[in-house]
């Protein structure tokens, strides 16, 4: 697999070789249309002022002078008419005079050997170490023709301040390069962190911690990504919340239908307790079947979606139907119920209303001690409707009641 790290320095490294080349095309286009002229013109002018001194120099000062000249940095080579040669400072690599080079011996022509060099790439053409890379000059050594073909040895083309130059460009492309190399991995870095916390989410680990802080678009995507990684946590836990409410609501109906299916098995109940009972039961069975339908309702209650079905009904009515369905159990503990339920009519959602009722009159009766005795009461105060459900059991611990409201919470 390629990794993100990899590909980066590999980029980096296309794009530092291409950057060279194309510098290295251009450098060479600058080369062929100006230095190369400027250095064969330079080159020119002193070879004429070497045969200009030659001309009035003695016959035997020749060797000399030309050594002179070497030790000024000058790589010279003399060649006659019958293509005999001597060279002069650094030996060149390649000493072989040409036809073409001799040819201008006993004229008036001039060889342009640095501008017309094309045998290395580039500007390489300036240092390349031939006496075909010379400026060539006839002049009369002794009365006889001969040629004079001389350059600049590339010693002295590299001066100090070459070196200076080729030295900050080396370090200058040491520190880019490493510096493009810490970048990437401070690029990676945080990505590498994202991909480990996918892999956590993917195995439904939401506990996501990412030491990503950066302000920048790694940094917005961190921030998202742990944003999303509590919503994935959210969405596990109002799943398992949802799981838990289906037992929760499921439990109290099929209790009631149980012990009331229990209690009709008693051969001493009246025709109008069979009735009753009966008819507790087909109101049990009518909740499971509303229950049933309201499950997604737990849902979308955590979603802030819930569709509320509100309507006019009397709650009065309601409360002593969620009474009477309790009954078997209170007198299983033997317990007392009074109810003081004036005739309220509202506007609201009776459905989950009744799960209200149902569960504040579950819990009295279940932590409630036997004989003990429950008040439900409904009244009406102006706009507000007040509704009481009062047991006499074990109550709650004070430092409990802030969690009062935390679903299934239980002391």
């Amino acid at each position: 697999m390629k990794t993100l790290y990899k590909q980066y320095i590999v980029v980096t490294l296309a794009v530092i070789v291409a950057s060279i080349t194309l510098s290295m095309l251009l450098l060479g286009q600058i080369y062929n249309a100006q230095v190369q002229p400027n250095t064969d013109a330079q080159n020119f002018e002193v070879a004429q002022e070497v045969k200009q001194i030659l001309s009035t120099m003695p016959g035997d000062s020749y060797d000399a002078y030309f050594k002179s000249i070497a030790k000024f940095g000058y790589q010279l080579t003399i060649s006659d008419a019958a293509g005999e040669t001597t060279h002069y400072g650094n030996p060149f690599k390649k000493a072989d005079v040409t036809p073409e080079m001799s040819a201008i011996i006993g004229t008036d022509q001039v060889y342009h050997g640095i501008q017309d060099y094309k045998e290395t790439f580039f500007f390489m053409n300036h240092f390349a170490n031939d006496v075909q890379n010379t400026i060539g000059v006839p002049f009369l050594l002794n009365g006889e023709p001969h040629a004079l073909f001389i350059r600049q040895g590339n010693a002295t083309l590299f001066s100090e301040m070459h070196f200076l130059i080729v030295g900050f460009i080396v370090i200058s492309a040491i520190i880019i390069l490493g510096t493009m190399v810490l970048l990437a991995r401070q690029l990676v870095q945080p990505l590498k962190q994202l991909q480990q916390a996918t892999e956590q989410i993917a195995q439904e680990n939401y506990d996501i911690e990412l030491n990503i802080e950066r302000d920048d678009e790694l940094g917005h995507l961190a921030t998202q990504f742990q944003k999303m990684a509590k919503r994935l946590a959210e969405n596990d836990q109002t799943k398992k919340d949802f799981i838990n409410n289906v037992s929760h609501d499921f439990q109290s109906p099929l209790l009631n239908i149980q012990g009331y299916a229990n209690v009709l098995k008693d051969a001493d109940n009246t025709e109008e307790e069979r009735i009753q009972y009966l008819e507790i039961i087909e109101q049990e069975t009518k909740r499971l079947s509303a229950l049933t339908k309201q499950l997604l309702l737990l849902s979308s209650l955590d979603q802030k979606n819930l569709p509320i079905d509100k309507k006019h009904y009397a709650l009065d009515q309601q409360l002593k139907e969620r009474v009477f369905s309790k009954r078997w159990k209170l007198d299983d503990k033997q317990m007392e119920l009074v109810y003081e339920l004036e005739p309220i009519e509202i506007f609201a959602d009776q459905h989950l209303l009744e799960q209200v009722w149902d569960n504040l009159l579950s819990n009295a009766i279940r932590y409630s001690e036997d004989r003990g005795k429950i008040v439900v009461s409904c009244s009406k105060k102006g706009d507000v409707v007040q509704v009481v459900m009062q047991d006499y059991g074990i109550g709650i611990p004070e430092e409990a009641l802030e969690k009062v409201k935390e679903r299934f919470y239980r002391v």
